[in-house]
């Protein structure tokens, strides 16, 4: 493995949160937006909030990846490779995402769920209490 990196937890209305900043790629904008990441090792795959990515794109087929089942909803999703870059690791990624309606929320909250796929394939992740998140990734 390459680099270790702490990340502290976010409080978010009175909880400690492990989310990890991201700068996701924009074309509406035009430039880079800063959205907030949420580890799920309990997740096989990424999922990305519908408004976070409704903000940010036109056509989402251009960016098609493949169809897969989502089997605690009993759903087949399509999914999407999108590019992100992780702020604190300094790494990019591109990660294919499924759309998911998370709900809206004020202030800070994650607008991706990083699953076993593809993100926690690439780094080791350890959970320190609810403390901090200590990542350990390979450069990429």
């Amino acid at each position: 493995m390459g680099k270790e990196i702490e990340i502290p937890f976010i409080n978010a209305e009175g909880y400690s949160v492990p989310l990890i900043k991201v700068r996701m790629e924009c074309p509406k904008s035009g430039e880079d937006v800063l959205i907030y990441a949420l580890p799920d090792s309990g997740s096989r795959f990424s999922l990305i909030n519908r408004r976070t990515l409704n903000e940010c794109f036109d056509n989402l087929e251009d960016h098609y990846f493949d169809i897969i089942i989502l089997t605690n909803l009993n759903l087949h999703a399509k999914r999407y490779k999108l590019k992100f870059h992780f702020v604190e690791l300094n790494e990019n990624f591109e990660i294919p995402v499924a759309i998911a309606d998370f709900g809206v929320y004020e202030g800070v909250f994650p607008s991706l769920i990083l699953g076993r796929e593809d993100f926690f394939s690439k780094t080791m992740i350890c959970f320190d209490r609810d403390i901090r998140l200590i990542i350990k990734a390979d450069s990429l």
